[in-house]
Formats: structure tokens, sequence, C-alpha cells
């Protein structure tokens, strides 16, 4: 509470505990003139709402000198706001669920600049973090120090610096063993090494809690742990301590504390065994007990133009996969692997529809009993096409004729296939009034199943159901 108690009465602007990571980078956009996009990317704790993120932020870029000091302020740039978006709990194990009471907020500031040959440092500093954090001292009176480099033409040529590829994760769940895609990507395709690395903070008595300009790097310290915890065992990990792989950027370890960690990681950039900068992220992870429910269920509706057709919706947590089965004793084809599939039933009955979710690892069922009622439905268009439109062998092996019996249908005409489960299979245009209003269909490769053929003539639209044995 040291930061808050010495603001004072402008506690409520400078001691910000809403900001838990984030990480800075840039990419050269056009080399003949050195021109830069700078990014700033920062997370905030958004459970409790308050209080947003800031608007503007102050990056300071501060070139280096002949002697090696870095202190000289080039310039600083102001970041706008732009629209935030919150990230979703992904706990990046199919088995489980983050609890409710996570939320993490993302903002990717960015300017544009040109830059001269030279060296530069890029700095953008903000206190303070959250409470609660188990394995950093104070926390609350401990910063943000960012700190990237943009080396001298003689080593790159308007460098880019490495990108993380993902959003860091919202959730850790406690007691169970946890895989995550740290890696990045460098558009020049230089070699980028992986390693667990110390958070900074910056010295905010000297510059402030919103620092404006940010200071050099010179004023950012390595960020002090609470033991046992160190840069390299950031979290408590009993028996599968955290590590990630130096050349994949995996990251994976199992931790067995509920609570909040500071983490960082660093993405180190070489060219021909030189190196060009580090991007470092600096996150707060949350550790808790997950849910292992998937609170699996769906929802069921008539389509309204045919009661045969039944759309179901899942309402269940996010999970990895869909296995369908509508029930069809007869049929091995009545399943879907979608969220959200349409399936039309053959006849009146009552069909038992089940849905197994993550079948592969951690399966989780449910089902109902669905009456269906009005089948076979024979619609308007029906009852014009069994007079208008025949389509033989049906059932039949995959290779129907159609014919348009006597009806003159005069030009182009389109023809759809659909499957049971609501997927257009195949739409293609046909020029009748020629080989007697004889069309051939080649369904052959399909699964076996109840198909329905969909004709529009340009007047009307004529139906027709097609049984491939």
């Amino acid at each position: 509470m040291l930061c808050c108690l010495m603001a004072g009465l402008f506690a409520k602007q400078v001691c910000s505990t809403h900001v838990i990571g984030g990480d800075i980078y840039y990419e050269c956009l056009n080399p003949a003139i050195g021109s830069y996009l700078f990014t700033v990317k920062l997370y905030r704790d958004c459970f409790t709402g308050v209080p947003p993120f800031d608007d503007p932020i102050f990056v300071s870029i501060y070139i280096r000198d002949s002697l090696g000091n870095d202190t000289t302020l080039y310039t600083m740039m102001a970041m706008s706001l732009p629209p935030s978006d919150t990230l979703e709990n992904n706990t990046y194990n199919p088995c489980f669920s983050a609890p409710p009471d996570i939320c993490v907020e993302a903002a990717v500031y960015q300017s544009q600049l040109i830059l001269p040959p030279g060296t530069y440092h890029l700095t953008y500093q903000r206190c303070c973090r959250t409470q609660g954090i188990l394995n950093i001292p104070n926390p609350q009176s401990v910063g943000f120090g960012f700190d990237i480099v943009v080396p001298d033409a003689n080593l790159a040529v308007c460098n880019s610096s490495p990108a993380y590829n993902n959003y860091p994760p919202t959730i850790l769940c406690l007691d169970e063993p946890f895989v995550y895609d740290h890696s990045a990507t460098d558009p020049d395709g230089d070699s980028l090494v992986y390693y667990l690395c110390a958070p900074n903070d910056y010295d905010h008595l000297t510059w402030g809690f919103v620092p404006n300009p940010s200071g050099p790097p010179s004023s950012n310290e390595t960020m002090n742990y609470i033991s046992p915890f160190d840069s390299l065992y950031p979290i408590t990990a009993a028996v599968d301590s955290f590590k990630i792989d130096p050349v994949t950027g995996l990251l994976t370890g199992t931790p067995t504390q509920a609570g909040r960690y500071v983490v960082a990681v660093c993405c180190s950039e070489y060219r021909n065994g030189v190196l060009l900068c580090t991007n470092s992220r600096d996150f707060q992870f949350n550790v808790a007990a997950c849910l292992s429910d998937p609170l699996t269920y769906f929802s069921w509706a008539a389509d309204t133009s045919d009661p045969c057709m039944m759309n179901f919706t899942y309402g269940g947590n996010s999970v990895a996969s869909y296995s369908w089965d509508f029930g069809v004793d007869t049929l091995s084809t009545d399943t879907s692997s979608l969220e959200d599939p349409s399936y039309i039933f053959p006849d009146s009955g009552t069909y038992t529809v089940s849905l197994i979710v993550n079948a592969a690892v951690c399966p989780d069922t449910f089902e109902v009993s669905l009456s269906i009622s009005g089948c076979p439905f024979v619609s308007v268009s029906e009852q014009r096409a069994t007079q208008q439109l025949q389509a033989y062998p049906n059932p039949g092996s995959g290779t129907f004729t159609l014919n348009f019996g006597a009806k003159d249908y005069k030009g182009e005409l389109e023809i759809q296939v659909y499957h049971m489960d609501g997927r257009q299979i195949i739409k293609r245009n046909m020029v009748s009034a020629s080989a007697k209003n004889r069309y051939t269909l080649n369904l052959n490769g399909v699964s076996k199943g109840i198909y329905l053929l969909k004709v529009e003539t340009g007047k009307e639209i004529l139906t027709k159901r097609l049984i491939v044995l």
C-alpha cells in the first residue's frame, strides 16, 4: 500500500492497480526512410471494472550516444487508447473451464515514427501492480518497466522485433498440467531464443506513478522476489516446475498453489549470432481451481420451412469437439461434428438425440428424447415436384436422372443438394430446354443417407428428397 499512501489525495488517479502485464515491440514499415510502427500491448484486470486503461500512454525513445549512454531523450510518443478487447478465459485444457471471477482485457496502443540511423531504446513505465501477488513483496509499490532496443543499421537495417503470437493465458488450472504456446514471430526471419526472465520494476519515486516522459532504460530495475521464488521458479509447482523450450517457446508446468504470480518470458532475436533485441512479456498468471464439468446441454427448435428439420444449439462451456448422434437406428450417417447442427428426420417418431463433447480426452454426454411429428412432410413445392420433377432411380447408388417432364423451363436452373444436417454439398447451374429437360446429378462419393434436392427455376422452387444407398 506504499504507493497509495504516498499518492495521498491523488490516489484515484495515480495509484492504478488495474494493469497486470504487457510488452512492447515494433515493425519496420519502410527501410528507405526508417519508418516504424511501434506497439504497446497492455492487459488489465476487468473483473472489478475500474480503473480503465490510461488514455494516452507515454512511450519514450532514448538514443545511445558514442559513449554508450542511453539517457538522452530523443522523443516521446503519446499513444491514444484504442478499442479494447476482453480475452477469452481459455484454460488451454479442454477438460476444464475457468471460474467466473476471472476477467482480462487487452488494449493495443500503436504509433508510427521515422527514426534516423542509430541505436534507440524504447521505454514505457507505469505503477503499480495489483494486490495479493504471492511471489513479490509489496506488489502495490512495484511498477512495470517495459523497454526494447532498436539496433543500429550496421547490425540490421530497419529491424523488426519479434512479436508474440498468442495472448497470454488468463487462467492456469490448479494441480493440472499446463501447456501453452508462448512462441513469437520475427518478420525478418531472425533466430529466436526463449527463456524465463525477471520482470522489470522502475524508480517511480523519481519518475512518478505515470511517468511523462517514461524514464531511460537505466531507470528500470530487476524486480525482487519472495523466497523461494525467482525468475526461473516464478510459480509454486512442487513436482513439475515451469519451464520454456528455448527453441519452440512451449511453456509447461503444473501449478500446485492457487494465487496470483508475476511471470516474465523473454524472446531474444539474433542475426548471424549477434543479439539485436529482446521482447520481454511481463504478465500476472492467475492460478485457480478450474471447473471440470463442461455443463453440456443443448436446445432445439423446428425449422420454419420443414417440421422434419430440427435446428440444434449448443449451450454449454467451450469445448474441443462435438459428436452428435440424432438417433435414427436405421442410419449410420445421422451424425454431425458441428457446434450447432441442423438435421432432417426421415419420419415421425421418438428419437434419442445425444451429444458427446471432448470425446477424445474427457468425454461428457448429454441426451434427450425428442418427438418428431408431421413427417414425412410433403410441402406444396414437393407436391409440385412430384408432378413436374422426377428423380430416378430413387433410392439410388449416387447417380440420379432428373426429369422435368412436360414442363418447359426456359433458361438457367439452379440445383442445390443439402445434407440432412443442413450443409450444402452441391450447387450447380444448368440450362434447360435441352436433352428433353433431363439432367444427370452425380452424388457418387457422398455418404449413405437422405438428402434434400432444391431446384430454383426463376419462377418457383421445387424440392425433393433423394436417398443414397
